[in-house]
Order: structure tokens, then C-alpha cells, then sequence
């Protein structure tokens, strides 16, 4: 069966024009020349995605000024608004009004399949999730989240931070978060003695600043490039309005940032009472789950940014680095240390 399309626009042109790309493509279309016909449009013939204008002649918003996400009778139906307007305020208020994706007009045809194509599949998939009696548990995975992302907020230029330099510090006005592309970074924190603790690991598939961007204007954290480091940025405020508008990425950004709670809680305990080993095992044991393939971790990190992390002195860690050496628990070569077998290090970190 076709997925059918509600298409609402009072150009005439740009309507035939859409109706005749969507179903060239393999949709059933059917439209309305302005908000109020499109509202009994839909009514009738339940669409398994609409496309609407944002300003028509005296009618524009209709659809959700009418009836306002709560009380929109067809809530659960995707909803993409198409402007020929950029500016950030009609966005936010496109998406503040329950939209679920929006284009700019002039729009690029392969554009508006990719984004019609990807919400149907994401509508469906999310009902398929919330039928099933294992939806709470079953949620979707980083890599799933970072996909399912619109193309309208990936549109920002790429950026390379070279290793060890900033992508940004603790304290500054947090305007963007970052998906990660490649590369891996490192965040910290000054603690009250005024030394710099490794408080987490970013590498891909992660966005850096999410906490950050929910927690208020400043960045929590300072995050610099581990390795060279190629991230998107993202606008605050148009990244939380998506996850504030999707269950799915509300629920796993939830756990992560619990789940990140958690491990700093877990850390903060063993810099209070964890003997160096402890800390060392612990770091290293991070360090294997950031760089493992095929069961083997060969780790680049210098004995300063292992100090780091662990929270102890240089001269501290390198002894310990050279017992772990003896007893087999680490190879070294050159600055790499190499880690075959995690399980004797993770034992050490209790």
C-alpha cells in the first residue's frame, strides 16, 4: 500500500509540481490550496505524512493555530512545514506549534524525498516501538539517534580541532553541541584545589554538550581534541526543540545523561578512597572500551594525560604502569600501551 501525502499549499504551481515529484516517486498524493481545506483534507482521509506551508494568504498556521499539538486530531501524523523564510524565529515557531521537520524554499528535490522518506520510516518504526511490550527497555542505539538527526540541523560546516586544542571550556556561553564525526576528545573539570580532572571520553557515535545545552547558558565541562577531532555543530536551541519533539531521542538522551551521572559518581569515589592501582585499572579499563577492536586495545596516550585521567602524580602512574608490565596485565610499546585482555585490569578496579 502507498503512503499517502497531504500537501497544502495555496501556490498552485508548487503544488501540481510537488504532487507530480511524490507520486513519480511512489506516493498517493492529495491537496488542499490552504490551511482550513487542508484540515478537513486530512480529517478525511487520515495522511501518513503532511506538507504545509507556513505563511499562506490569511490562513497561515492554520493547521496548528486551529489545533495546537495537544489537541491536533491527527497529532500522531509527521508534519513538515515548507517556508521560503530562514529566519531562526519562524523555525522555533514552526517547531514550538508541533512540527516535525521543516524545508526552505527553493528546495532540492532529492532533499524532500530523503526527509518525507525518513519520517514515514521514523513514524512507523516509533509505532512499531510503542506497540511492543518491550518499548521502555528497547531504546535506540547512538548510532540511531546521530542518523535519524534532520538534515536541517546537520547543515552546519564541518570542524577540525587539532589535537590538544579546545573545541571548548568550562564557563563559556554554550550556543552549540557537536556530533562527532571522527576522531575521539577528552572533557574537564578544575576541581577545588584548582587541578584539571579527565571527567569523560567522547568518540563517535556522541554528541558533546548535551548535558551542557540542558542544564542552562554555560558549558559544564571543558572539551578538548584527544586525536584530531572533525565535529558538526548543532544550535542549542534547535537541537533541544528536535528532542523535545521526539520521544525516542528524549528517552535515550535521558539515559545517557543518567548513565553519565552514574559513572562520575562511581569516579568520584574512587579518587576519594581508590588505591592507584584501582585508579589506574579503572583508566585503562576506559581506555580499552574507547580503543578496543577485535579484543585488543592499543592505547597512544602520553604518561601526562594518563596521570590525568587517573588523578595521580606522573612518577606515580609510570611505577604503577611498570607493575602492571611485570604481572602481564599490559604490553608497552614505545608511548602505546597495549591491552590484549581486559578482564584481570577491570578486576583491579575493585
Amino acid at each position: 500500500m502507498k503512503n499517502k501525502i497531504l500537501i497544502i499549499e495555496d501556490n498552485h504551481d508548487v503544488r501540481e509540481n510537488l504532487s507530480e515529484l511524490l507520486t513519480l516517486s511512489g506516493f498517493e498524493t492529495f491537496t488542499a490550496a490552504n490551511g482550513k481545506l487542508g484540515v478537513e483534507a486530512a480529517m478525511a482521509q487520515t495522511p501518513d505524512l503532511i506538507l504545509c506551508d507556513i505563511m499562506m494568504p490569511g490562513n497561515g498556521w492554520i493547521c496548528r493555530i486551529a489545533y495546537p499539538v495537544q489537541k491536533w486530531p491527527l497529532s500522531s501524523v509527521p508534519f513538515i512545514f515548507l517556508t521560503a523564510k530562514t529566519e531562526l524565529a519562524d523555525v522555533r515557531r514552526g517547531m514550538t506549534l508541533g512540527a516535525d521537520d521543516y524545508i526552505t524554499k527553493p528546495f532540492d528535490d532529492v532533499e524532500l524525498l530523503d526527509t518525507v522518506e525518513m519520517r514515514i520510516k521514523k513514524h512507523k518504526a516509533q509505532g512499531a516501538h510503542n506497540n511492543s511490550p518491550h518499548a521502555i527497555i528497547n531504546l535506540p542505539t547512538g548510532e540511531q539517534i546521530i542518523r535519524s538527526l534532520p538534515e536541517t540541523l546537520m547543515e552546519g560546516e564541518a570542524r577540525l580541532i587539532r589535537k590538544k586544542d579546545l573545541l571548548f571550556a568550562e564557563g563559556q556561553t554554550c550556543r552549540y553541541v557537536f556530533v562527532i564525526q571522527s576522531g575521539r576528545a577528552i572533557a574537564t573539570k578544575i576541581d577545588n584545589y584548582a587541578k584539571e580532572v579527565v571527567t569523560r571520553l567522547y568518540q563517535y557515535p556522541v554528541i558533546i554538550g548535551v548535558a551542557s545545552a540542558f542544564a542552562g547558558n554555560r558549558y559544564q565541562e571543558t572539551v578538548k581534541a584527544f586525536e584530531d577531532l572533525e565535529v558538526i555543530p548543532i544550535r542549542k536551541d534547535d537541537f533541544i526543540s528536535h528532542v523535545l519533539h521526539d520521544p525516542s531521542s528524549a528517552s535515550y538522551f535521558l539515559q545517557q545523561m543518567a548513565s553519565y551521572q552514574v559513572q562520575a559518581d562511581e569516579k568520584l569515589l574512587l579518587q576519594a578512597f581508590g588505591s592507584v592501582r584501582m585508579k589506574l585499572a579503572a583508566t585503562l579499563a576506559d581506555l580499552y572500551s574507547f580503543y578496543e577492536e577485535n579484543n585488543m586495545a592499543v592505547i597512544p596516550v602520553s604518561r601526562e594525560d594518563l596521570a590525568s585521567m587517573a588523578g595521580t602524580a606522573k612518577e606515580t602512574i609510570i611505577r604503577c604502569l611498570s607493575e602492571f608490565k611485570e604481572e602481564g596485565l599490559v604490553t608497552i610499546q614505545g608511548s602505546d600501551i597495549i591491552i590484549s585482555s581486559i578482564q584481570k585490569l577491570a578486576e583491579l578496579r575493585y
